[in-house]
């Protein structure tokens, strides 16, 4: 029993499972907008499964190609540094598992997600298809678009816009305006996520000159006006589109998160301004797991950081779908 809770462990290490809120939670208000065509329960279960293995997939394919780009340059294990973030296939490095393993989780993560593609392929039409198509695209671009700055948008759009609509008409065999709607903002929180990572993270990444669209503002005082624009502007849409029809009134509760985006704001200040910080989370700022040994591993300088950016984005979603869902 043990062992399988070690192994359990390291598998959501290994996959930076703990990221998985970012695409959970999108596919959870998908799916509480769904109910009025009351989807099946098992379709909702797979939309879910797929959408796990493809963020899964995903996370550990970043850092095989990471590690891979290393190696290449003739580094060995023990001397990949992937700056701040020192936990980045941190069970690759120390040889918990091989590249040739990691390859194939990778596979057979990618393999359940095409899959249940298939399937709904079969159930639902043709557009599913064209939306697994167009993320597998953006995939395939995010290397190119990395070297001009741009790949937090690829991945917004794979995380708002395509997850969304795809786990929507997946379960009601419709593209639904709302859904869209939503899911810029959606996108938008997203891409604020990986924009208060690379902010904490700029000396790395200006060292091996990764074009992050953090670094497309010159200086982190810059960087930090982007990501205060990305939020409020995922705010303004949704108040735009309550105000004119589009939307039920009740999206307007998303506006409960505004005091996390605030201690956002704060706090990633402080990481550029003040050194001696305390980091004490609160039941508002939504949970931060694992917190104890975060601390032991004095991470929290980090995670702290990356839990008010993530939860802002899992606490907009799970607010819009309740709120929305018991107009």
């Amino acid at each position: 029993m043990e062992n399988f809770q070690q192994k359990t462990m390291n598998f959501i290490e290994l996959t930076r499972a703990y990221s998985l809120p970012m695409s959970v939670a999108p596919w959870f208000l998908a799916l509480i907008w769904a109910q009025i065509y009351l989807p099946n329960p098992l379709n909702a279960l797979l939309t879910l499964i797929g959408v796990i293995c493809a963020h899964l997939g995903t996370n550990l394919l970043d850092d095989y190609i990471d590690v891979k780009k290393e190696l290449k340059k003739g580094k060995t294990f023990d001397n990949i540094d992937f700056g701040a973030i020192n936990n980045k296939a941190k069970l690759i490095l120390n040889g918990t598992y091989s590249l040739e393993s990691v390859f194939k989780i990778i596979l057979a993560l990618y393999t359940a997600a095409i899959l249940i593609g298939i399937y709904f392929t079969a159930v639902s039409g043709l557009w599913i298809p064209v939306i697994i198509l167009a993320a597998g695209v953006l995939c395939l671009l995010y290397p190119y678009a990395t070297k001009y700055y741009a790949g937090e948008m690829i991945v917004a759009l794979i995380f708002g816009p395509l997850l969304m609509c795809g786990t929507y008409y997946a379960l009601c065999g419709l593209i639904s305006v709302r859904i869209m709607i939503m899911s810029i903002s959606i996108g938008l929180l997203t891409a604020a996520l990986l924009h208060t990572h690379a902010i904490m993270d700029w000396e790395y990444d200006c060292k091996v000159r990764k074009n992050t669209f953090c670094r497309l503002f010159k200086t982190k005082e810059n960087a930090i006006y982007a990501l205060k624009v990305l939020v409020w502007l995922s705010y303004a849409n949704v108040i735009f589109f309550t105000l004119g029809g589009f939307l039920h009134p009740n999206a307007l509760y998303t506006l409960i998160t505004l005091p996390i985006a605030v201690e956002l704001f704060k706090s990633i200040k402080e990481y550029i301004e003040v050194k001696d910080v305390k980091f004490i989370p609160r039941f508002w700022m939504g949970p931060m797991e694992d917190w104890e040994n975060i601390k032991n591993n004095r991470m929290e300088f980090f995670m702290y950081r990356f839990y008010l950016a993530r939860n802002l984005c899992f606490l907009f979603c799970i607010i819009a779908g309740i709120a929305c869902y018991l107009k």
